[in-house]
């Protein structure tokens, strides 16, 4: 595995009920407790870890979750504990299922990588960069990598994981073989995040919060509650918007948003530490499943395959349903052979067919968003706004959008009757939900 963040971490582990031997590779030296590092720049920034995503690293790691919770993680309901402020109005916040902790990605990434590294025959070496492949004397076939000391590691299966710059695509070139076909669309998101001192709940009970200006304004905000008693925010803007860096100015921009509840909490809470920024220029999507030519015992996986604007906070959890996918490929061909290539590849763009459409049309209602516009989004992007205003007077059409934006449920079980009619019912309510901060529904 070339690469040791949460995508190389995952990889591994379904890798480790397959091979004698795993080998993590990673060029950082990674740290010995949670801390950003320097070559994942996104990694100050919120990350959500979606329910999809914890179901698979529960069934890798047995307990994690739960280890998660009792070391400060903060145990979320994706629905009750979400307030959500877009077209208007709050959407309604029924109790659900769609259930996972809240935390860093620095937290997260420390347990796993912890986890993996007390699996048997799995072996992380950091401070180590991959400079290329070996392969056999026809190219057909990866025999391993080649560091940048000159020494080499034999594979069967070489895994790049190195994120959306996926290194191994020059190092496969080399060998006579094209990258596959890219989709791009530039979005030029710029984000600006801090941490707050978290000395209660908020008003209202929430965990976490989005408010989502109308498009024209290219701009949203989202709160998170965090490990070690902390808010993480994020001020974002779309289309080339910059929000401010200076505390101040960036409160005052936040009170743009139709929602005060994160300017609220900004203003009430003790700032830790120094805002960071990120920018984040375009979705990428590499066509891996149009590859016709590509060596054997080589893959890509997580960012490598496809990255979306973090916004969406997709990320993670397709790293892991890439790394799900794989082990099954693997399992049912038995051989790192094209057959498993083939499948595997067919099987990541399915993956990822869910948080691209989701991410990219969802950008593209922001103006100056550019690149090629999946068919239909105009229409989807309407039918969502639709869906949004009726989540704010019904439970079962905020539970299902949940589970969409979730990854537990397809888009299109938004069209299915029993909700399309509630939308088209509810969708036409006259006046947007209320402005106040719901309270906290009661569990039965």
């Amino acid at each position: 595995m070339v690469g040791a963040g949460m995508a190389g971490l995952c990889a591994a582990r379904v890798a480790a009920e397959r091979f004698d031997r795993v080998l993590v590779l990673d060029r950082d030296t990674l740290p010995p407790a949670p801390a950003p590092r320097a070559r994942v720049p996104q990694g100050r920034q919120p990350h959500l870890l979606l329910p999809a995503g914890a179901r698979c690293l529960e069934g890798w790691f047995p307990g994690l979750v739960d280890d998660l919770v009792a070391r400060g993680a903060v145990p979320l309901d994706l629905c009750a504990d979400f307030y959500w402020h877009q077209c208007g109005g709050v959407l309604r916040r029924p109790a659900s299922a769609l259930r996972g902790p809240a935390m860093s990605r620095p937290f997260l990434e420390d347990a796993v990588r912890r986890r993996v590294g007390l699996v048997p025959g799995v072996t992380v070496r950091d401070g180590v960069t991959a400079v290329g492949l070996t392969a056999d004397p026809t190219g057909r076939r990866v025999t391993g990598v080649r560091l940048g000391d000159g020494s080499t590691v034999a594979a069967d299966l070489v895994v790049d994981a190195t994120g959306r710059s996926a290194h191994s695509l020059d190092w496969v070139r080399a060998l006579g073989y094209e990258p596959p076909p890219v989709s791009v669309v530039r979005v030029d998101t710029r984000y600006v995040s801090r941490t707050y001192r978290r000395s209660g709940p908020a008003e209202g009970g929430w965990k976490a919060a989005a408010v989502v200006g109308e498009p024209a304004t290219r701009r949203l905000a989202v709160a998170l509650a965090i490990e070690g008693d902390r808010w993480i925010t994020f001020v974002a803007g779309l289309g080339g918007e910059s929000p401010p860096v200076d505390e101040e100015q960036r409160r005052a921009y936040v009170r743009t948003l139709p929602s005060p509840v994160i300017a609220d909490l900004m203003a009430t809470c003790e700032p830790l530490g120094a805002a960071s920024t990120h920018r984040f220029a375009d979705d990428r999507r590499r066509h891996v499943e149009r590859l016709r030519r590509f060596p054997l015992g080589w893959v890509l996986l997580g960012d490598a395959v496809s990255s979306f604007d973090p916004i969406y906070g997709q990320g993670m959890t397709s790293a892991a349903l890439q790394a799900e996918a794989l082990g099954r490929c693997l399992d049912r061909t038995g051989a790192v052979d094209r057959a498993l290539a083939r499948r595997y590849f067919a099987a990541a763009s399915r993956v990822v067919a869910v948080p691209w459409s989701l991410a990219v049309g969802g950008d593209f209602a922001y103006p100056g968003t550019e690149g090629p516009r999946p068919a239909g989004t105009d229409l989807l992007n309407r039918y969502v706004a639709r869906t949004v205003v009726a989540a704010q007077h019904d439970d079962a059409v905020a539970l299902r959008l949940n589970e969409v934006q979730a990854m537990v449920r397809r888009p299109g079980s938004l069209f299915l009757p029993g909700i399309a009619l509630r939308v088209l019912r509810r969708g036409r309510a006259t006046g947007p939900a209320s402005e106040r901060v719901l309270p906290r529904p009661a569990r039965a």
